[in-house]
């Protein structure tokens, strides 16, 4: 075991259980399992950053406590971190490289929160996406006789479905009012970074309402139009949620018109996850000026002008996150998450006029300080839409009490 032990990133938020606090450790990679640790182990391992030695956080223990960290005591705490994969180690190394070949080799992505986030039960899952068209606050169920066009794209959120379901029907109710798209291209926030900013799959994806094919031919044009490597970080797609819950709600519909109608309408997906362009934001550069992200705007727009079927983009994004659970370290407060709307208002506008500029200005002046998750997505869709005009249909914040955190979302969309 390394004596300078290092965590690997993680999902940190408090707990309280019959009056206590824990501390639940979640992996944003899903490598290894959620972990429960109390406070004080919190604050032993939150020195593990490779830099730290064991002599080095004894002593930090011992000033925090006035008490002894003794050595086996503190091999104890690494070994359950490692055991449970938490700690980078050639134990983890050797786990994730198994992984991430196991994945590599599926023709076919399994549904990574069917039984969590949402039903695995093919009717259950209908009624529970049913039950957020018809929630209080939701849109309502969408009219089956309406002849609407079919959007240009849509914003849906990529939140768990207990918090944002009724925002997932804004989103989708038009595009259900509509004949539906041939070819769905999808643009997701990659939660686990990736030195790529764009990643892609050529696997289908499966869900409990069956599988919706992944349009391979148009993936590999794209990767020869493209100078920069679609999948190295393949990977990255295995447990990612935000495209994930988009398919799902797609799969829905379809299976949902054909129910009304008897017509069966068959649609493709071009699943894309964005890493994070934050080191634009830095420097203060429209990250179209970076090479692979410009010429992936290019790339990609340029086989959709060549395309003769009903294309939609659809863009799985949250908005701001804040609070304890994200690194602020002020509660939060009615005003403060006043000003969270107003700000994000001011975002939608720039992203409704697809007003590039103005979009990345307004998470530039403060350096991101609401930390927009999905800024990358949002930023490509403005680049890859032509002459459209956005609609916000529905603004949302979900306050978490447990982790005095809010995540806020919107459902749009772009005729």
């Amino acid at each position: 075991m390394n004596d300078h032990p290092r965590l690997r990133p993680v999902e940190v938020f408090p707990v309280e259980q019959e009056g206590k606090t824990l501390i639940y450790l979640r992996d944003p990679q899903h490598f290894a399992n959620t972990l429960v640790i109390s406070p004080v182990v919190y604050f032993i391992l939150a020195h593990f950053d490779g830099e730290h030695s064991l002599i080095d956080i004894q002593e930090a223990y011992s000033r925090r406590f006035g008490d002894l960290l003794f050595s086996e005591d503190l091999r104890k705490i690494m070994d359950l971190l490692d055991h449970h994969y938490f700690l980078y180690s050639e134990r983890f190394r050797g786990h994730q490289k198994k992984i991430i070949e196991d994945f590599r080799r599926l023709p076919i992505r399994p549904p990574a929160h069917a039984g969590t986030v949402y039903q695995e039960d093919p009717a259950g899952l209908k009624h529970q996406l049913e039950g957020y068209f018809q929630s209080p606050n939701g849109p309502g169920q969408p009219n089956q006789h309406s002849t609407s066009r079919v959007p240009k794209a849509i914003v849906a959120p990529h939140i768990d479905f207990h918090r944002g379901g009724p925002s997932y029907g804004w989103s989708y109710k038009e595009l259900a009012e509509s004949p539906g798209a041939d070819l769905y291209i999808l643009l997701g926030t990659s939660h686990c970074g990736g030195e790529h900013p764009f990643t892609a799959t050529l696997k289908d994806f499966s869900t409990p309402l069956g599988t919706v094919e992944t349009d391979k031919e148009f993936v590999r044009e794209l990767e020869k139009s493209y100078k920069g490597d679609l999948f190295a970080e393949e990977h990255l797609h295995r447990t990612e949620h935000s495209l994930e819950f988009q398919v799902v709600y797609l799969k829905y519909i379809a299976a949902r018109q054909k129910e009304l109608t008897g017509e069966h309408r068959p649609f493709q997906i071009i699943p894309i996850l964005v890493s994070s362009f934050y080191p634009m934001v830095q420097s203060r550069t429209l990250p179209e000026k970076n090479p692979r992200i410009g010429d992936f705007f290019k790339a990609l727009r340029g086989l959709v002008e060549k395309e003769n079927r009903q294309v939609c983009f659809v863009a799985g994004v949250d908005l701001a996150h804040v609070g304890a659970q994200f690194g602020d370290q002020e509660p939060l407060t009615a005003d403060f998450l006043r000003w969270v709307e107003e700000e994000d208002q001011r975002l939608i506008g720039r992203l409704a006029s697809l007003d590039a500029a103005g979009f990345f200005h307004e998470i530039a002046k403060d350096q991101d300080r609401r930390r927009i998750c999905g800024f990358s997505p949002l930023y490509s869709l403005i680049h890859l839409l032509d002459g459209a005009q956005g609609r916000n249909l529905k603004y949302s914040q979900a306050f978490t009490r447990e982790t005095g955190s809010a995540v806020t979302f919107t459902s749009m969309v772009f005729d």
